[in-house]
């Protein structure tokens, strides 16, 4: 039953495929012209035909299609049937007169823009007019009437978007110009070559601020000292003469012990991977969180920069004794506003300072500490004199306080509530609350610990994209504390 079937199948098939191969080799039906104009399309041209055709002899609609000149004349030239280049006669508007007894002539009367160019190379060499295959595809959604299809020489136009086509993937194949982007910081720097890095990082930190309290302060003032001189490029922790690590304004960092451990480990886990510029960012990141800031993404791909000096410090480093003005300026020149001199300003929520970083603020005289600065709170200026005080009424160097009373310890907003009651640590936060600006962004900031936090994200993040380097530019360190050689 099965073999039954499919003979039936096979037969089926046959008498398919002969039909098939009848139709389109009926010559009487299709004249030679439509024929080799549109092969795919070989049922409509029959039917074109047909109508037309019927009272004149195959002949004489040879003749009346392949006249490429727009009069009559030429007429009885029977060309041969190559002549399918119809389109290419002029547009002159007399061929339309002598479409009675003809109706292909009718068709010139559309504007043949793109073949007009190709008039006198029709009749010579029709080969090269081949290329109107794609015109014959498109004649015949121009109109259904049966001349119209193959004369309608207004879709060449129309076929010219296809030449377009292969620019396009060539545009696509410009896309790998996106390499050039790796170059760039991305979130995802190290997510085929060191996955890991945040959460290698983030132990260490938690291990060493577990350890030591004083560590989320130390790395969140390493990331300022480095970032406002020669960029983001870890430059601070290169040990050796003349470094900007040997400027006084440096000697009181600290936490260069936790960026080395990390490191360390990520020598052993992605050797020659990870920068220490990117490991200081992180690190810093990771001490606001684990002390309860908010926890803000960064971009990474930074590589470490080849020059330390100190030089460089002075003329970059925020002086504990600028005015807000001076400040401003320092800020402006590195693309960083007003709301953002306010909003870092608050990392001085969580550390400590040394009392010579604050000493301008006092007199010493006759053995005794008086405070010089009107815009002090009374109770305040005392916790500071008896934590500052050194043998003979001098400043104690050594001595340590917290920059934010009460709330050292914690990333929040009490900072910016004591700049509002006389209790900011340097000159550099009282003069905050001085200045109308500045002083309405305290405010602000005193009323909602939201409001900072997610100001804190975006200064956080202009701050660390400060003069980075990337891509060819600078090294991956092998150890942080100098430069590769």
């Amino acid at each position: 039953m099965n073999r039954g079937l499919g003979g039936a199948v096979v037969c089926s098939l046959l008498v398919l495929l002969a039909l098939a191969a009848a139709q389109p080799p009926s010559p009487a039906a299709l004249s030679p012209a439509q024929s080799a104009s549109r092969p795919p399309p070989s049922p409509p041209a029959a039917r074109a035909p047909a109508p037309s055709q019927a009272p004149p002899p195959p002949a004489a609609a040879q003749a009346g299609k392949p006249s490429p000149s727009p009069r009559p004349a030429p007429a009885p030239l029977p060309p041969p049937p190559r002549a399918a280049p119809t389109p290419t006669p002029s547009p002159s508007p007399s061929t339309p007169v002598p479409a009675a007894p003809r109706p292909a002539p009718k068709p010139p009367s559309s504007p043949p823009a793109a073949p007009a160019p190709r008039q006198s190379p029709p009749a010579p060499r029709p080969a090269p007019t081949l290329p109107p295959p794609a015109a014959a595809a498109a004649a015949p959604r121009p109109s259904p009437s049966p001349a119209a299809p193959a004369p309608r020489q207004s879709p060449p136009p129309a076929a010219s978007p296809p030449p377009p086509a292969p620019p396009q993937p060539s545009s696509n194949s410009s896309t790998p110009s996106t390499s050039s982007t790796l170059g760039q910081l991305s979130p995802s720097f190290y997510a085929e070559s060191c996955p890991g890095v945040e959460l290698a990082v983030r132990d260490v930190v938690r291990s060493a601020s577990t350890l030591d309290p004083s560590i989320p302060g130390k790395l969140l003032r390493l990331v300022f000292h480095d970032c406002f001189v020669e960029g983001c490029d870890a430059s601070v922790l290169i040990q050796g003469n003349g470094t900007e690590r040997t400027d006084p304004a440096n000697l009181s960092l600290g936490g260069f012990n936790v960026i080395d451990a990390a490191k360390r480990l990520l020598e052993v886990v992605c050797p020659a991977t990870v920068s220490c510029s990117d490991i200081i960012i992180l690190a810093a990141r990771d001490a606001v969180v684990f002390t309860g800031g908010p926890a803000v993404p960064v971009s990474l791909g930074r590589r470490d920069g080849l020059v330390s000096l100190a030089s460089n410090v002075r003329r970059n480093i925020i002086d504990t004794g600028f005015s807000v003005d001076a400040m401003a300026a320092s800020f402006t020149a590195k693309g960083l506003t007003l709301d953002d001199l306010v909003t870092l300003s608050g990392g001085h929520t969580i550390g400590s300072a040394h009392c010579n970083t604050f000493r301008e603020r006092f007199q010493v005289a006759n053995g005794s500490m008086t405070p010089v600065d009107g815009s002090m709170n009374t109770d305040y200026a005392g916790e500071l004199i008896r934590a500052c005080s050194g043998a003979n009424g001098t400043v104690s160097a050594g001595a340590a306080v917290a920059c934010d009373s009460g709330s050292a310890s914690a990333f929040d907003n009490r900072y910016f509530a004591n700049l509002l009651e006389g209790r900011g640590l340097l000159r550099t936060d009282a003069v905050l609350v001085q200045n109308a600006t500045t002083r309405a962004k305290v405010e602000e900031f005193a009323r909602s610990q939201d409001g900072f936090f997610a100001s804190w994200a975006d200064s956080y993040a202009r701050l660390t994209g400060l003069g980075v380097k990337t891509g060819a530019d600078g090294e991956i360190r092998r150890t942080c504390s100098s430069v590769n050689g």
